[in-house]
């Protein structure tokens, strides 16, 4: 573009250069872009979660066993290892956290045998939903910080190799955590003795009788594959679900001080 002002007025013209400008966006000296071709295709986002194999594999899992529940009532595994034992605990919290589970039930699982491992669907609400949990003011049961004066009962767990097999340290956490529910247990006049059923070999526990009727209380690691010291030093404390209506699970997430326990599961 050129600009001339002679005789005091303004003559604007565009130059040959100008307009090589104005057809391809650059000068005619200028470089030519070197990508002159298609415009990019942008990256296709990966498949939602949802989609993914391992969860397809999962849902289709979770239906089955929902629709087994259904028509038989209870699911057996008389043998599961360590690893299938883990994956029926994920495919289950699939099921809940999915909607899956039948409308006014809840899947609950319980030891089977030596090494098994049963399901079946019990009424109401799940255990841990917020309406279930036990109000302020509920009982606590104190833990105490030394393996001392056991119960006979923690005793023998505390000797047994084939119980609580995790690290020493959670493995004493958990006795301590067992010793403090079987000292309350007992100063409330209720019978403490050893687990009518079997466990696996991560858990251990203790049965609590309260009006005749036994209520195991197991204790186990939550995470116990995790790579993640944190995570992997989590423990459990369960009372066996579908024996009672109100909450039955305390998970240890800031380390030993209390187990609120509601007075009806004592």
């Amino acid at each position: 573009m050129t600009v001339d002002k002679g005789g005091g007025a303004a003559l604007v013209e565009v130059t040959e250069a100008g307009r090589f400008y104005l057809r391809h966006g650059r000068y005619p000296d200028e470089a030519e872009p070197a990508d002159r071709g298609e415009p990019s295709v942008l990256a296709e986002s990966p498949a939602p979660y949802s989609e993914r194999p391992v969860a397809r594999a999962r849902r289709a899992k979770a239906r089955e066993l929902v629709e087994r529940l259904l028509a038989e009532g209870h699911v057996r595994f008389a043998h599961a290892d360590d690893e299938e034992i883990a994956e029926w605990r994920r495919v289950v919290n699939y099921a809940k956290r999915h909607g899956m589970e039948p409308v006014g039930k809840r899947i609950e699982k319980v030891p089977y045998g030596l090494l098994g491992l049963e399901f079946f669907l019990a009424e109401g609400p799940h255990p841990n939903a917020r309406s279930q949990r036990p109000k302020a003011g509920a009982s606590a049961v104190w833990v105490p910080m030394r393996l001392a004066s056991l119960h006979p009962v923690v005793a023998a767990l505390k000797d047994n190799a084939r119980q609580l097999v995790m690290p020493p340290a959670l493995c004493r956490r958990s006795l301590l955590m067992l010793q403090g529910l079987a000292a309350e247990a007992a100063r409330r006049g209720h019978e403490v003795r050893k687990v009518g059923s079997s466990y696996f070999p991560r858990e251990g526990g203790v049965d609590v009788v309260v009006d005749g009727f036994a209520y195991p209380v197991t204790i186990r690691q939550e995470f116990p594959e995790s790579t993640d010291p944190e995570r992997s030093a989590r423990l459990v404390v369960e009372v066996a679900h579908g024996l009672t209506g109100r909450s039955g699970r305390w998970r240890d997430r800031k380390g030993i001080a209390t187990v609120v326990v509601a007075d009806d599961h004592l």
